[in-house]
């Protein structure tokens, strides 16, 4: 059973008939689901009746001596619910699910034609290749080049497709311009040992 406490207690079930076609109050939230459970997720929201998208890319995978062509989650672990606020509950019930994306405590709307873009994107052919999605003030890691290991924030995000990482130590701090395909994310594990003693 998922865990209720990252839902308002007001988000209850509803004896309305919630899985009507009327699209009215109706809003896409990204759900995040166990680790490999984004198909199973989204098999069982649509067997309740709740409208759900799962973006699929098709690649190739080898298993012994042998290559099949497989589908795979676009964003792992996520899966998108248009759904009413009375139906959260059905949702969070779900096997897999683990919780919905939130923003200052409350769910986190995923606009329409940020979803209508993705399907017709992938519909129509293109091929989509995740990107690490980073911003201004985000702690990174350098993981390729002769600053590999080093960790800094993002100063700013420059032209052409540069990043200005600032590097803070001892109080002072300096700039480098670096290749943005070389920098990812700062993991949790080390976002909390690096934060407290160099004041990021």
């Amino acid at each position: 059973m998922s865990d209720r406490k990252n839902v308002d207690p007001k988000l209850i079930k509803s004896n309305s008939n919630s899985n009507s076609l009327d699209t009215k109050g109706k809003h896409w939230y990204a759900v995040y689901t166990r680790p490999r459970h984004e198909k199973k997720v989204n098999g069982l929201l649509q067997e309740q009746q709740i409208e759900s998208y799962l973006p699929l890319v098709s690649t190739k995978r080898q298993w012994g001596n042998r290559w099949a062509q497989v589908e795979e989650p676009l964003i792992r672990s996520y899966v998108f619910v248009h759904i009413r606020l009375n139906q959260t509950l059905y949702v969070l019930e779900t096997h897999g699910v683990v919780r919905f994306v939130m923003f200052a405590r409350e769910l986190a709307v995923v606009p329409d034609f940020q979803i209508e873009a993705l399907k017709k994107s992938l519909e129509s052919g293109f091929v989509l290749s995740p990107i690490n999605y980073m911003q201004v003030g985000q702690l990174v890691e350098v993981t390729e080049g002769p600053l590999k290991g080093v960790i800094g924030k993002i100063q700013q995000i420059g032209k052409n497709e540069r990043f200005v990482l600032t590097l803070d130590a001892v109080q002072a701090a300096y700039t480098i311009q670096i290749d943005p395909q070389w920098l990812r994310p700062l993991s949790p594990e080390k976002k909390k040992i690096f934060t407290l003693p160099l004041g990021f």
